[in-house]
């Protein structure tokens, strides 16, 4: 696909209209717009024909464009390799990036990239497109990740599908772009070893968003019993069980993601007799599980709201999961609560487990406000970009 050129096509906004990109918000909707667009790059303007910035765009999408730079300047290799080397530069004085672990490298708006996602695991890198119009400009941006990518040492480039390609009228894709993967590649985090595989498993691969919660779990869980729901292939469970956990139980409906926790928590050194696999719905098998017999409880379930008309019946599945989580944890124990769903705000969320709280008749502290990690940045000017919600609470 060969990109446009400069200058892009004109978008005009409708009149009164401009005010959210005035104010630096990178989304513009169908709504605002004067007239659809036919290109997938375009130069926003309002209604008077002064350009407010440079982005992509979408014919199919009620997202209609996205805003890479709020100037009248072309989204080309200079301006790419600027965005790629500041975002390496941030993850690095994190002291994130590391050739042995995982961490994100662009994290769409909140790197200034809108649609794109890069993801480190060791020697390997994984990508994720959203959008058309980074399509476009591939043959531009591409040889740039790839070349500070083996810069940095990655021998292994991987694509998969992002669930919005459908909405931008995209193939999904699932591939290897350069390099070989011999299979599942290692991942050190923290005292653990974790296999991560990155052409089968979800989103990327792993839930690099939950790394330091993982690592809080492991803390904590000297001596006691650890319940993991929504398990998939046993990050928390892992961490407990290095930790000192006596038992530690992993929740989950997929057999090939169980079959990999077993495989890790065995791999870690760690004693089968100890861990215990749960197969099945987590509504289901969390209403079977004997009240207040577990020490450190873990509910980290999928985003139930994927769009914001979901909302209402997303917030009555995560309270009733939050529930059933207080029900099961011994008093004087510690249940962690999160959601992903980027349209259930903080507020909805926190009501979501007081309800659960109160629903189970149990007290709680709250020890911390849970969130997502520095890798994944967001922008005040874009609080959308905040979507991991969670808590860390002790329950009476």
């Amino acid at each position: 696909m060969n990109p446009q050129r400069w200058p892009y096509p004109l978008l005009r906004l409708k009149p009164g209209k401009e005010a959210m990109l005035t104010r630096r918000h990178p989304w513009v909707f169908s709504g605002a717009l004067a007239k659809p667009t036919d290109s997938t790059l375009v130069r926003l303007a309002d209604d008077s024909g002064q350009v407010l910035g440079v982005g992509t765009a979408s014919t199919t999408n009620p997202l209609a464009a996205r805003l890479f730079r709020f100037e009248d300047a072309p989204l080309d290799e200079a301006f790419f390799r600027d965005r790629f080397e500041s975002a390496l530069a941030l993850r690095k004085q994190l002291g994130l990036w590391e050739p042995e672990g995982g961490c994100r490298w662009i994290f769409g708006e909140g790197d200034g990239l809108p649609g794109l996602v890069v993801d480190r695991y060791a020697s390997a890198l994984v990508l994720q497109v959203g959008t058309a119009g980074l399509e476009a400009l591939r043959e531009i941006w591409w040889p740039v990740l790839y070349e500070l990518g083996k810069r940095e040492g990655i021998t292994a480039f991987v694509e998969r599908s992002q669930s919005g390609r459908r909405d931008e009228g995209l193939e999904l894709v699932n591939r290897l772009l350069k390099g070989s993967l011999a299979g599942p590649v290692q991942l050190r985090e923290g005292a653990a070893q974790l296999t991560v595989d990155l052409l089968r498993g979800q989103k990327t691969g792993l839930f690099l968003d939950q790394r330091e919660h993982r690592l809080q779990v492991g803390r904590v869980s000297q001596g006691k019993r650890v319940l993991n729901a929504f398990g998939y292939t046993g990050g928390f469970s892992i961490h407990a069980g290095l930790g000192g956990a006596t038992e530690v139980a992993t929740l989950d409906i997929s057999v090939p993601a169980l079959d990999h926790a077993e495989r890790d928590w065995a791999a870690n050194g760690l004693d089968p007799a100890a861990h215990l696999r749960m197969e099945g719905d987590a509504f289901e098998l969390m209403r079977t599980l004997e009240p207040l017999s577990w020490d450190r409880v873990i509910v980290d379930p999928p985003a139930f709201a994927k769009q914001r008309k979901d909302v209402d019946r997303a917030f009555k599945a995560y309270k009733d999961l939050f529930r059933l989580g207080a029900r099961a944890t011994a008093p004087g124990g510690m249940l962690w609560v999160f959601s992903c769903s980027q349209h259930l705000d903080r507020t909805r969320f926190q009501e979501a487990v007081w309800t659960a709280l109160l629903e189970a008749g149990r007290e709680a502290k709250v020890l911390a406000h849970l969130g997502q990690p520095a890798d994944h940045p967001y922008s005040l000017n874009h609080p959308e970009g905040f979507y991991l919600k969670g808590l860390w609470l002790s329950l009476d």
